[in-house]
């Protein structure tokens, strides 16, 4: 056997210590925004936020085994545990990390699903040289009459349904968004494997090298960065530079490249209320996306309880207006109405409106009201809701999410 040696090597050491530092580092970029210091409620999600990337970091840099990858669900972007990014609970989120010098065979049913998209970042976020290199949309892909399908996953392009990875990347990241109208309905399927042919202790090096830990815990930092930088600070600073307060605005493609999906129109409006106020939120037409959706986050860009609290409206709940339009109200309180936004007691925070495979890029209108005078606002054509069809629609929303994804 032979002996370990006492200390690790300088590259492994330096790698630990930067994490470290780096933990601290951008833990005070969060402490420094006007957000932090001007608004209590804001500060403790603040290290709520620091924690859940540190989560991430290993999830989504460390742990991932190349020898035999797999579709991860619930240690990505999915149900409350992470938030970060503000996940759209009607995606389905699965990731993958897989090495452009293999070949994959991805396989799955599309049950009740209205759409599957795939992005592929050559890199995982926060490496110098991430960029996204193909978004597919796997309605396009040769489906069997049963909904199954195959693709190939490569560097190398194939016939058929194919998805392509960079040949220089042994570490890329997919995003898989499977879009379902109602977390009742059936999710489908997917599953991957490597079908190249490898050596047994091929990978041995990424589990026991610690030059290889120091690369992972590298680009576990660099992800780190990015998670805070692009994700906490910067997409609320964006937000309000485009729209200010109280005001939904499209956000370009150019500023969603990397953070949200090519084929969505996305746009934003960052509320600010008070008790007594409400924003509302119209469309004169119903968008005509295979889904769009409006969805309640905080100002760190975490989505809020969407399991309990009807913080998200898709268009298979959405309830229509009797002249064909669409009303929505952001508000503290229930106030009655069908399309309520719930902002589970933030004062602070942002709406998102998605749109994907839309022919037309609406953007919603906004106004702020006092909440005693919705009555008075509203037309009477904006359906309305008792209290007891409200506890049964969240009851159902609890158990629709559950039956979906477990605990």
């Amino acid at each position: 056997m032979t002996l370990a040696s006492e200390e690790s090597t300088p590259r492994l050491k330096d790698a630990w210590r930067n994490f470290h530092a780096t933990q601290n580092e951008v833990l005070r970029w969060m402490e420094e925004t006007p957000r932090f210091k001007e608004h209590p409620q804001h500060r403790a999600k603040a290290y709520h936020t620091m924690l859940e990337a540190l989560a991430m970091v290993y999830n989504f840099a460390v742990a991932p085994r190349m020898m035999h990858p797999r579709l991860f669900k619930n240690t990505g972007w999915q149900t409350d545990m992470y938030t970060l990014g503000q996940n759209g609970p009607d995606l389905n989120y699965l990731t993958a990390f897989l090495d452009g010098r293999q070949t994959y065979k991805l396989t799955g049913r599309y049950g009740d699903l209205v759409l599957i998209l795939v992005q592929v970042l050559n890199h995982l976020s926060g490496h110098p040289d991430s960029k996204a290199i193909g978004n597919y949309d796997l309605s396009q892909f040769e489906i069997n009459p049963d909904g199954t399908f195959e693709c190939i996953v490569s560097a190398e392009k194939h016939e058929g349904n194919w998805i392509g990875l960079s040949p220089d990347s042994p570490y890329q990241f997919l995003l898989f968004r499977r879009f379902i109208g109602d977390w009742n309905d059936d999710p489908g399927e997917m599953r991957i494997e490597r079908i190249s042919e490898i050596p047994d202790d091929y990978y041995d090096a990424d589990e026991f090298s610690e030059d290889s830990m120091a690369e992972r815990i590298e680009r576990g930092t660099a992800f780190l960065r990015y998670l805070i930088n692009d994700f906490n600070i910067n997409l609320f600073n964006m937000y309000t530079k485009v729209s200010g307060f109280n005001n939904m605005k499209f956000l370009p493609g150019t500023v969603t490249s990397q953070v949200g999906s090519p084929s969505s129109n996305y746009a934003m409006a960052v509320f600010d209320l008070a008790e007594d106020e409400a924003l509302i939120i119209e469309l004169d037409q119903l968008p005509d996306g295979v889904y769009w959706s409006l969805q309640a986050g905080d100002v760190w860009s975490r989505s809020l309880n969407f399991i309990h609290r009807q913080t998200t409206i898709n268009m298979r709940h959405a309830v229509v207006n009797e002249n064909g339009s669409f009303t929505a109200v952001v508000a503290h309180r229930d106030p009655g109405y069908a399309n309520w936004i719930d902002t589970t007691g933030r004062e602070q925070g942002t709406v998102v409106f998605r749109n994907y495979k839309a022919t037309r890029e609406p953007v919603p209108q906004t106004r702020k009201v006092k909440f005693a005078q919705l009555g008075d606002t509203l037309s009477s054509g904006v359906k309305k809701i008792t209290p007891e069809e409200r506890k049964a629609a969240l009851k159902r929303r609890a158990e629709g999410f559950l039956k979906l994804h477990g605990e």
